[in-house]
């Protein structure tokens, strides 16, 4: 059974489709308990850094997911906001702490002649590794809505990047996120749903 993590900030209804879509189980909630009880935990977001935290601690989520994930080594996939909360801090929102599950921190997107800010709609993205299902050196469009994104103090976790070597995607032992919405990134997004919900937790 995978939480999907409702922070009341943000439209998770596309994520409920694809996994319904999928068939697979899973339970919305903001409950530690319910959260103790799964498997694997999915955590989306749209907003910004500060909101998406001042929400998981009105919820008093911040320490619970830190020892899931840390801890008890359960998978977590986070989407969007999502991945960026997992890391340290942020330069949109100064002196707010993230989740601190990794290391690094979230940047601006740099002035490209590739896309505006916010960056909004598909983008050309390639592997460096392999990600749930999808196989390295493959190059594949996925959507994308953001204004920001990670820079990890390791960059060995980075799995998928696009435009002016931006991470799309990491991978580290049991946390997996992506910048882009699987949800809303056709068969290849799906089939990234499809493996994590396989993850053994």
């Amino acid at each position: 059974m995978i939480a999907l993590i409702n922070l009341g900030n943000s439209n998770i209804q596309s994520v409920i489709n694809a996994l319904e879509y999928l068939r697979i189980d899973f339970v919305v909630t903001n409950e530690m308990n319910e959260i103790c009880n799964c498997s694997r935990i999915i955590l989306p977001g749209v907003g910004t850094f500060a909101s998406g935290m001042k929400r998981l601690e009105e919820l008093n989520l911040t320490e619970c997911l830190r020892e899931e994930v840390l801890v008890n080594k359960k998978p977590i996939l986070g989407i969007c906001l999502g991945m960026q909360l997992l890391f340290e801090t942020s330069e949109e929102s100064k002196n707010v702490k993230g989740l601190n599950i990794l290391d690094g921190k979230v940047v601006s997107l740099p002035i490209s002649k590739n896309y505006k800010i916010p960056r909004i709609g598909w983008a050309e993205s390639r592997l460096n590794q392999d990600f749930l299902s999808l196989k390295k050196h493959s190059i594949i469009d996925f959507y994308y809505i953001h204004s920001y994104y990670v820079l990890p103090k390791d960059k060995n976790i980075i799995t998928i990047m696009t435009d002016d070597n931006i991470t799309s995607a990491i991978e580290s032992d049991n946390i997996y996120a992506c910048q882009f919405h699987p949800e809303k990134s056709h068969t290849n997004g799906l089939n990234i749903l499809r493996n994590f919900a396989k993850l053994e937790g």
